[in-house]
């Protein structure tokens, strides 16, 4: 199967950049091209990603800047099926040495649809910048702390290859190194977003990945040491704690180590499980980044130094701002803490808000996902 893939990876990089075969009208492009997956839908999904890769490869690689060029054109791919507007299968094929399948398609491609998603990304690149991501993974061999992370470092170097930006563990002070290590050894998430906050990361990752001793083996006279490591990670929003995605590796089977040397043998079992999850990590980042940049979904609203009776109108006016869709209020301690549905950014919601309630509140800071203010009117 990996050879297979391999091939494919070849072929499909000769090929993927080479332009469309011919244009057609209404800003598409008709392309074939070929897919390879482990079942049927895989290898379709695959070829539709290859065709939104090759019929717009040279609009994003001409409108793109190099330092931003990997992270825009993972995140258009991602959204590839929205690019497709038909395409029929020419050929699938079942290999009988590795059972994947090979799937030739051929695709209209709107160019146009890739234009505008072009364009909404720079924007939040130029806006906001790329996004900042701590990653803090919790790696015990036998029960036993790794200092140095190996899925930690694939996660890292994953994110980093297609341009999200990371957290500079060099420029972290002592104290900083000492707090990750009291989360790490017990296991307190809430200690890496408070670093995270400080650092500026709208993200943090923070899991747990363990390898363990299985039932060792002997081979031909020699003994052979086994292990299976395992791991669980969770994507999370910096500002407030919420989990934006939980992340698995070998979801079948734990992934193995067989080595002479115990050591070396839970190193390769977590390499194994670092490859799997670190691809998945880079892919559920890159298929949300864009929507919880952009906003959407449930924004917070903190109002200190309020009544309840104060309370009622700030729920009621916030109800009549455009892109608002619901609203829920809870009260405590002269703070009220509004729950907003939207369809829009925190900062563009901020800019309603100030418009709305500009004799009633003042907003003293906006985050991805909260907008805190304090109450000013008599």
């Amino acid at each position: 199967m990996l050879s297979r893939m391999i091939l494919s990876a070849v072929l499909a990089a000769v090929s993927m950049w080479a332009g469309p075969a011919w244009a057609a009208g209404d800003g598409l492009v008709t392309v074939e091209v070929t897919g390879v997956g482990i079942s049927k839908e895989d290898a379709l999904k695959d070829a539709r990603r290859n065709a939104v890769e090759k019929g717009s490869g040279t609009i994003i690689a001409s409108e793109t800047r190099t330092q931003d060029f990997q992270l825009v054109k993972d995140t258009i791919l991602a959204r590839s099926t929205g690019f497709i507007h038909s395409w029929r299968e020419l050929s699938a094929q079942q290999s009988r040495i590795d059972d994947t399948w090979t799937v030739k398609i051929s695709a209209e491609v709107s160019i146009q649809g890739v234009k505008d998603e072009l364009l909404v990304v720079q924007g939040l690149l130029k806006d906001i910048g790329r996004p900042k991501i701590l990653v803090v993974i919790n790696e015990r061999v036998d029960k036993k702390l790794v200092e140095m992370s190996t899925v930690q470092t694939k996660v890292e170097g994953a994110l980093k290859d297609s341009g999200f930006a990371l957290v500079d563990r060099d420029q972290l002070k002592e104290i900083d190194k000492r707090d990750l290590q009291a989360a790490l050894a017990g296991d307190k998430p809430d200690m890496v977003q408070a670093i995270a906050k400080r650092f500026g990361a709208q993200i943090f990752i923070y899991g747990v990945a363990e390898a363990s001793r299985g039932n060792d083996t002997r081979v031909g006279g020699v003994n052979l040491a086994t292990y299976e490591a395992q791991s669980n990670l969770k994507v999370f929003k910096s500002d407030t704690a919420e989990i934006e995605a939980s992340v698995t590796g070998n979801t079948n089977r734990p992934a193995r180590g067989v080595q002479q040397v115990p050591a070396s043998a839970a190193k390769q079992a977590l390499g194994l499980e670092a490859d799997v999850v670190a691809k998945k990590v880079k892919d559920r980042l890159i298929e949300n980044w864009r929507d919880f940049l952009v906003g959407g979904g449930e924004i917070k609203l903190y109002v200190e130094g309020m009544k309840f009776a104060q309370v009622r109108k700030l729920k009621s006016t916030l109800g009549e701002i455009s892109n608002i869709t619901e609203v829920n209020v809870e009260f405590a301690n002269s703070v009220a803490d509004c729950a907003i549905q939207s369809n829009i950014s925190a900062k563009d919601l901020a800019e309603k808000i100030a418009d709305a309630l500009e004799d009633m509140i003042e907003i003293t800071d906006v985050t991805q996902n909260v907008i805190k203010a304090t109450y000013v009117g008599k």
